[in-house]
This record gives structure tokens, C-alpha cells and sequence, in this order.
């Protein structure tokens, strides 16, 4: 029997899952099982989860205290810790500096700091440190209490469990509970044992007075990091792909111009593997030699007809047994390509945490489309910026952008499984030089 069983709840946590299982595993206290009780995710999270054999437990109606007492009944342990799927320990004493204070027989509980990160919203930012102090504190009477990151002797969940009719706030009804058995009870709030959190806990306000006071406390707390050192680069594995076929004119320029792409992505070491969706002739004219850093996809019948989209999820279920966390995407056909194009891509995405990145070219105005025979008017110098696009209510003054996807573009590698990036992450890197548009297909 493990002394700590560490609950992991999941929905759809494919972007942090992984992070989140790493910083555990490098813990310096190391008595401890992890379960995940899993909400029938629909992304890679289980996918991901099993890569480590961790134990994995599905609850169909989801609710906090339910899937708390699920896990709590299902395995023995001395000790219980409650830990979002998107919270990722602060440091390697975080699970030590939460279990020692369980120790006094009085404690049922301690909860640990949450930080909010370099891309937290200002709100929560704003909240999250307001709640969460430095200064140590042995609660008796206030019954605030987080799940997110918390610690609980399984010998008080076994009396007193979780609400499992309670769709939020299980933790404070629980900590309530607790302190108001009359038994002398106490919950710990200890900030050593931090985790970084992206969001918090409210949602609200005027966003000039927010930008106000969020600028205030990132001068006040300029020593605390606000970037988990998972998300660095070095720890980042990179895949690149290049995908083209034999064009109608191989000239001196195509060919030369491929080679040298090809010798960047090679020469960058932050791209760990190249993907070569290229067929024979070009494999021979770009005279690609055996690398270990090369994998080759053959570009047969099936991949000559697909779609770039359906070409790309082809290509990540070939890949995803090396589990990538991005995957930047080039085409032969760009004549030219922005300087240390490879490096913005790569940083952009890593350091923003984006789902994808693309090169892109502003269209700032006369953009027209054709709907039932008819040209309506998206963004037009001839009509009144006050009047709203006839085409999905768009307002004059919205900028427009043409995506160059094949020029360059980089994606959280688990978005690849569907393709759909609404509600996701999204930013270009707009390029005003129209070379950067020009293609060898066009040229002819």
C-alpha cells in the first residue's frame, strides 16, 4: 500500500496532462500511487495517461466530491491528495512540504499556493494572489479550502466524505464540515507546497482597473517565476515535417532554395526529428542521405490525394508514438521564407503556450465573398465603417488575414487528432514583404 494516492481528475486535459504527470515524478517524497478519474475525455488525455501505466478510473456524471470518494474507496492509502490535471507542481519538494504537515493529529487537511502564469488572465491573477498569500496559517474557524491542490487523511474522508450531489465548492462544504465537528479539527493552508494554476477562481471586473492592479502585483512579486520550467524549450520535443511532390519545372532555384530548408531544419536543435512526406524524386533531388534525425513517409496514392488537413492527421497518427509536443508543418512550394523563420515559429508557440502559429498576410480591405450567386461585402474602402459586414456581422474596421500555412506553421502536436481549432489559442506572425507570398506552382 502507497502511503499518498495522488487524484488526478480529467476532462479533456491533452495540453497538460503530460506536464502535470512529469513534475510529479520528479518529487523528492516518492511514496505515493497516482489514479486518474477520468470524465470520458475525447482528446489524448488517456492516450497520454497510459504512456505512464498509471491507473485510470471513468466517471460517466461528473461531480468533484463523487469522483474524490471514487478514487478514496477504490484504493487504501494513509493520505489522499486532490490535484487538477492542470496544476503543475511549483518545485520537486511541492508533495513533501503538503504531506508533513498532515502529521499533527489534529489536521484533517492542508491545502496548498496556487500561481497564476505568464498568460493567467488578468482576473484570475488579480485573485490568485490575493488569495493565495505567503505567510503559513492554521485555519480553525475559516473553512476556505481548495481541491486543486490539496492533502487529506484518508481517515477523515472515510468519515467524512465529499458531497457527491454538489456540482462545485465540495471542498469548502467539506473543510466546513470538518471544523464544525467540535473535535478540535484544523485545516493548513502551507504555501511551499505550490502549484502553478493558468486560471483561477472568479471571473469578473473592469478590465482598465484590472490592468491596473495586475500591473501593480507583477512589480511587487517580480522574484516569483511566472513560466513552469516543463514548458522550456530544451524540455520541449519539436517535430518538423516537410511535405512536397515533384513539380511540373524542377528549376536550379527550387531545388537549391529545398536544400537549404532542409539543412536549416537539420542544423536547428531544437526540432528533434524531421518528417519527409516527399516523393522519390524529390528524396533524390534534395539528395537527402540516411539521418537518424530524417523519417521518411512515402508519398503513395493514398497520401498523393488527401487534403492538407486530412495529409497532416495522416501524418500524426504515423508520429504519435514518439509523443511530440509540437509539430511544425513546411512546404517545398515558398520561393522565399522570413529570416530565423524556424526560431519565431518555435518560440512564439512554446512561449505563448499557442495551439498553433502560422506566418500570415494582412488584407486590409476590399474583401469580398460570393454567396448565392451574390458578392457580399466583408470589409470594403467603399463602404461606411459604421454599417457591419453583411457576411457573419463582421464590423468594417476587423482586420483580415490570409493564413500561409505552408510557409510555416507550428502546432501543439495533440490538436492534430481533430484539427479544429475554434476556441483555441491562435496567433500569426504577419509578414508585410508580398515575396513571402510567392510560390514555384505560380511561377508557371
Amino acid at each position: 500500500m502507497a502511503e499518498t494516492l495522488i487524484i488526478i481528475r480529467t476532462k479533456n486535459e491533452d495540453r497538460w496532462i503530460k506536464y502535470t504527470i512529469e513534475k510529479i515524478l520528479e518529487q523528492t517524497y516518492q511514496k505515493f500511487k497516482i489514479i486518474v478519474v477520468d470524465n470520458y475525455s475525447t482528446d489524448r488525455t488517456l492516450e497520454i495517461v497510459k504512456k505512464y501505466k498509471l491507473k485510470i478510473l471513468k466517471i460517466r456524471k461528473f461531480l468533484p466530491g463523487k469522483a474524490i470518494n471514487l478514487a478514496t474507496r477504490a484504493y487504501k492509502s494513509k493520505y489522499v491528495v486532490c490535484l487538477s490535471a492542470h496544476c503543475i507542481p511549483y518545485n520537486k519538494f511541492w508533495l513533501n512540504n503538503l504531506i508533513k504537515n498532515l502529521k499533527p493529529t489534529s489536521i484533517a487537511a492542508v491545502y496548498g499556493k496556487q500561481i497564476p502564469m505568464f498568460n493567467t488572465n488578468l482576473s484570475d491573477y488579480r485573485d490568485l494572489k490575493n488569495i493565495f498569500g505567503d505567510d503559513k496559517r492554521i485555519q480553525k474557524k475559516d473553512s476556505f479550502f481548495h481541491n486543486a491542490n490539496s492533502a487529506i487523511k484518508r481517515s477523515f474522508l472515510t468519515k467524512y466524505p465529499f458531497s457527491e450531489t454538489t456540482s462545485n465548492i465540495e471542498d469548502r462544504i467539506w473543510a466546513k464540515k470538518i471544523l464544525s465537528a467540535k473535535k478540535n479539527y484544523k485545516i493548513v493552508y502551507e504555501p511551499k507546497a505550490a502549484v502553478y494554476h493558468h486560471h483561477g477562481l472568479h471571473h469578473t471586473n473592469k478590465i482598465d482597473r484590472l490592468r491596473n492592479v495586475t500591473s501593480i502585483m507583477k512589480d511587487i512579486d517580480q522574484e516569483e517565476t511566472l513560466f513552469p520550467e516543463v514548458f522550456n524549450l530544451d524540455r520541449q520535443k519539436v517535430f518538423a515535417c516537410l511535405i512536397g511532390r515533384k513539380p511540373k519545372f524542377a528549376s536550379k532555384q527550387y531545388l537549391e532554395s529545398n536544400k537549404k530548408l532542409i539543412k536549416s531544419l537539420e542544423k536547428n536543435k531544437s526540432i528533434k526529428k524531421i518528417v519527409l512526406v516527399l516523393d522519390k524524386y524529390l528524396i533524390k533531388a534534395f539528395k537527402i542521405k540516411k539521418n537518424k534525425k530524417f523519417y521518411v513517409i512515402p508519398r503513395n496514392k493514398k497520401i498523393q490525394g488527401l487534403t492538407i488537413e486530412k495529409l497532416l492527421v495522416e501524418v500524426y497518427k504515423k508520429i504519435k508514438k514518439f509523443e511530440p509536443d509540437y509539430f511544425l508543418y513546411t512546404n517545398t512550394d515558398y520561393i522565399y521564407r522570413p529570416k530565423n523563420f524556424l526560431e519565431n515559429l518555435i518560440n512564439k508557440a512554446i512561449y505563448n503556450l499557442s495551439d498553433i502559429v502560422s506566418f500570415a498576410a494582412e488584407e486590409p480591405s476590399n474583401i469580398w465573398v460570393k454567396r448565392d450567386n451574390n458578392y457580399l461585402n466583408l470589409n470594403s474602402q467603399l463602404v461606411s465603417k459604421t454599417i457591419n459586414a453583411p457576411f457573419g456581422n463582421f464590423p468594417q474596421s476587423e482586420k483580415y488575414y490570409f493564413a500561409l500555412f505552408g510557409l510555416g506553421s507550428i502546432f501543439f502536436f495533440n490538436n492534430l487528432q481533430k484539427m479544429n481549432f475554434q476556441n483555441k489559442k491562435v496567433e500569426f506572425l504577419v509578414v508585410k514583404n508580398k515575396l513571402y507570398l510567392q510560390r514555384f506552382s505560380q511561377q508557371f
